[in-house]
């Protein structure tokens, strides 16, 4: 069809809110993010002054799917990374080794079900 426009839609999953860390500026922002996008989060430029914040999502922020998250975060699902030759370092192998690995250091920090 010519003309028509499509748009990826994805379920958001939460929608949290911050502060920026600088002192001077301090302004609100409210960030929202997919299941994806949760996964991968590690912090926010702040829309009034652009500076970059540093941040984390915590169990209040995402109660619901936090032990999912949990599992499936960086430390289970990481890049590869390349070697000084080009060549990357790990594979689909080390992937299910780190989320194993994740599994199991989330078990030992307070059993399933708890955080």
């Amino acid at each position: 069809m010519k003309g028509r426009l499509t748009f990826p839609r994805e379920l958001l999953l939460v929608e949290v809110e911050r502060r920026c860390a600088d002192a001077a500026c301090g302004a609100r922002t409210f960030v929202s993010l997919t299941k994806e996008e949760a996964r991968s989060y590690t912090g926010f430029e702040c829309e009034r002054c652009g500076l970059w914040n540093d941040d984390a999502l915590s169990e209040r922020d995402i109660p619901e799917w936090w032990e999912e998250l949990k599992i499936t975060s960086l430390d289970g699902v990481r890049p590869s990374r390349v070697s000084e030759e080009g060549a990357a370092v790990g594979g689909d192998d080390e992937v299910v080794s780190r989320m194993s690995g994740a599994w199991k250091r989330l078990a030992e920090e307070g059993g399933e079900g708890e955080a």
